[in-house]
């Protein structure tokens, strides 16, 4: 399992509507069958470094770099003018309480 994390600086425009409603819907149709298991959006509070934090959840990191060469990027303009952080990460403990 493999996590990417996707941060939007604060100081640009951002449209969440647009972001829940359509993009992320894009996102779901587009890469779950590419291995995209799960995602949470997170909406920081005003006055922070970021706006913005999408977390999701990938079968591999080999299948994220696979399925982000597709549609998906290049819907980002359509919602910010936010230059787009990219984490991304292997899982090597998961622990629900």
């Amino acid at each position: 399992m493999a996590t990417v994390t996707v941060l939007y600086p604060s100081g640009h425009k951002f449209d969440l509507d647009y972001y829940l409603n359509t993009h992320m819907p894009l996102v779901g149709k587009n890469w779950g069958p590419e291995g995209l298991k799960s995602y949470e959006i997170v909406q920081f509070t005003e006055g922070g470094v970021y706006q913005i934090q999408a977390v999701l959840k990938w079968t591999s990191l080999e299948a994220f770099n696979k399925a982000a060469k597709d549609v998906v990027l290049g819907d980002i303009p359509n919602f910010t003018t936010a230059p787009a952080t990219l984490i991304t990460g292997e899982s090597k403990q998961a622990i629900t309480l």
